[in-house]
């Protein structure tokens, strides 16, 4: 009879510690986002060994420094600063700037007869950063001041290396429509450290749906 009045305590002791840390979540706001939008590459990477084996036979450039964006993320609330909330954000977004027909780097090489291919410059970055967000009731302006982003270059660099670390900030603004939903748009930007190699700093402005929770 004892052990089953431990376990019943034991039990609702558990249910009790979870209602309470759904509540608190509840009340701070957190959410989940999904975002689509365009980007822009700082400097673009055409004339690479990778990219289009540096126009070896005047097939052309990939040149492009401008394309699309599309991210997700999740908004962990830590607590409440000056009546707003502070944000654990983790981020990770796909940006395309380049798709062009060009010569393969096989063919340069001659391990493949000479070709052409659609070849694509993308960036993929995922980023741990804090997020202040600003609470006016239903309009919800928010910052990045300092986030790490971890970048995936892709094709790698001339020196055949393709990871690299940025340094990212962003500004936003969402209005939520519903207690469960918000809608919003923001800018971002992250500044790559060069380690490959190449220096594929870049910038993105989007609209997001966000789930809140």
């Amino acid at each position: 009879m004892r052990n089953k009045v431990l376990v019943a305590a034991f039990l609702a002791a558990v249910f009790m510690t979870v209602i309470s840390v759904e509540i608190s979540f509840a009340q701070l706001g957190g959410q989940v986002f999904y975002k689509f939008g365009v980007s822009a590459l700082k400097d673009d990477r055409g004339g690479e060994v990778f990219t289009d084996a540096m126009n070896a036979t005047g097939a052309g450039t990939n040149d492009d420094d401008s394309g699309r964006v599309i991210a997700a993320g999740l908004d962990i609330p830590l607590t409440k600063l000056f009546a707003n909330t502070l944000l654990g954000e983790v981020m990770v977004e796909y940006a395309k700037f380049s798709d062009k027909e060009v010569l393969q780097t096989a063919s340069a090489l001659g391990v493949k007869s000479v070709t052409t291919s659609a070849v694509t410059v993308s960036e993929l970055i995922v980023v741990v950063a804090p997020k202040y967000r600003f609470e006016l009731g239903k309009l919800r302006p928010w910052i990045i001041p300092a986030g790490l982003a971890f970048m995936v270059n892709s094709p790698p660099s001339d020196d055949t290396t393709y990871l690299d670390t940025g340094f990212h900030y962003g500004i936003g603004v969402e209005y939520m429509v519903h207690p469960a939903l918000s809608v919003g748009a923001d800018y971002r930007n992250t500044i790559a450290s060069g380690d490959p190699g190449i220096k594929a700093s870049y910038s993105s402005f989007g609209v997001y749906i966000g789930i809140n929770f």
